[in-house]
């Protein structure tokens, strides 16, 4: 059995990978099974002893690329940064990961327009929110970020990005979102801490 297992897995794999170019390409709403199977060239019979149906494949395809775009934003966190820094170093990367998805941003950006994937979403939009106010919240006992609500910032942050993330999934434009996305986290900081930043900054530089 040990042995059948590359096989096994190249299988799934080739049916997923097959999945999300057609998602891509038709969208997930008028995707079928049947082309599904035709692209990734096997039969319904494989593709169900992986997957239950259309949803559990789309759901999978989803999870998988916003953990990888988290996984590569939760590495540019540096533990010698401020805050905001690394909120900005985090999301310039996860958003800059969006154009290397090719095609596949297609797939992703139907996340907020198809009510199964947008509900497919969502826990990990509530972990990501949750995430950012603990974030915000030792920021401000640290005197880091302006003393507000951090349940009401980290829901406006977060509403932010997935405004920052639609956007550049619809227009393929990291560039000048990163910039708009970095400038409003600025207004986070206290006048002392981004006195300190800008000090850090310039020693950086020189």
């Amino acid at each position: 059995m040990a042995r059948r297992q590359p096989k096994v897995r190249d299988t799934r794999e080739r049916v997923a990978a097959a999945a999300l170019e057609v998602f891509s390409e038709k969208g997930y709403a008028a995707t079928s099974i049947d082309d599904i199977v035709e692209r990734a060239g096997t039969t319904r019979g494989a593709f169900y002893y992986y997957f239950e149906g259309k949803e559990d494949v789309a759901r999978d395809l989803q999870r998988d690329l916003w953990h990888r775009l988290a996984a590569d934003a939760q590495d540019a966190f540096d533990p010698a940064l401020d805050t905001v820094t690394n909120l900005k170093r985090a999301f310039g990367v996860l958003l800059s990961g969006l154009d290397d998805l090719g095609t596949a941003r297609f797939f992703l950006r139907e996340g907020w327009v198809d009510p199964f994937l947008e509900a497919a979403g969502r826990g990990e939009q509530d972990w990501g929110t949750e995430l950012v106010r603990a974030l915000l919240a030792t920021a401000m006992a640290q005197g880091e970020v302006k003393p507000v609500d951090a349940d009401a910032l980290a829901a406006v942050i977060t509403g932010m990005f997935e405004e920052a993330t639609l956007h550049v999934l619809r227009t393929g434009r990291a560039e000048p979102t990163i910039e708009v996305v970095h400038q409003l986290l600025d207004g986070l900081r206290t006048p002392e801490a981004a006195s300190r930043s800008a000090a850090a900054l310039a020693a950086h530089s020189a």
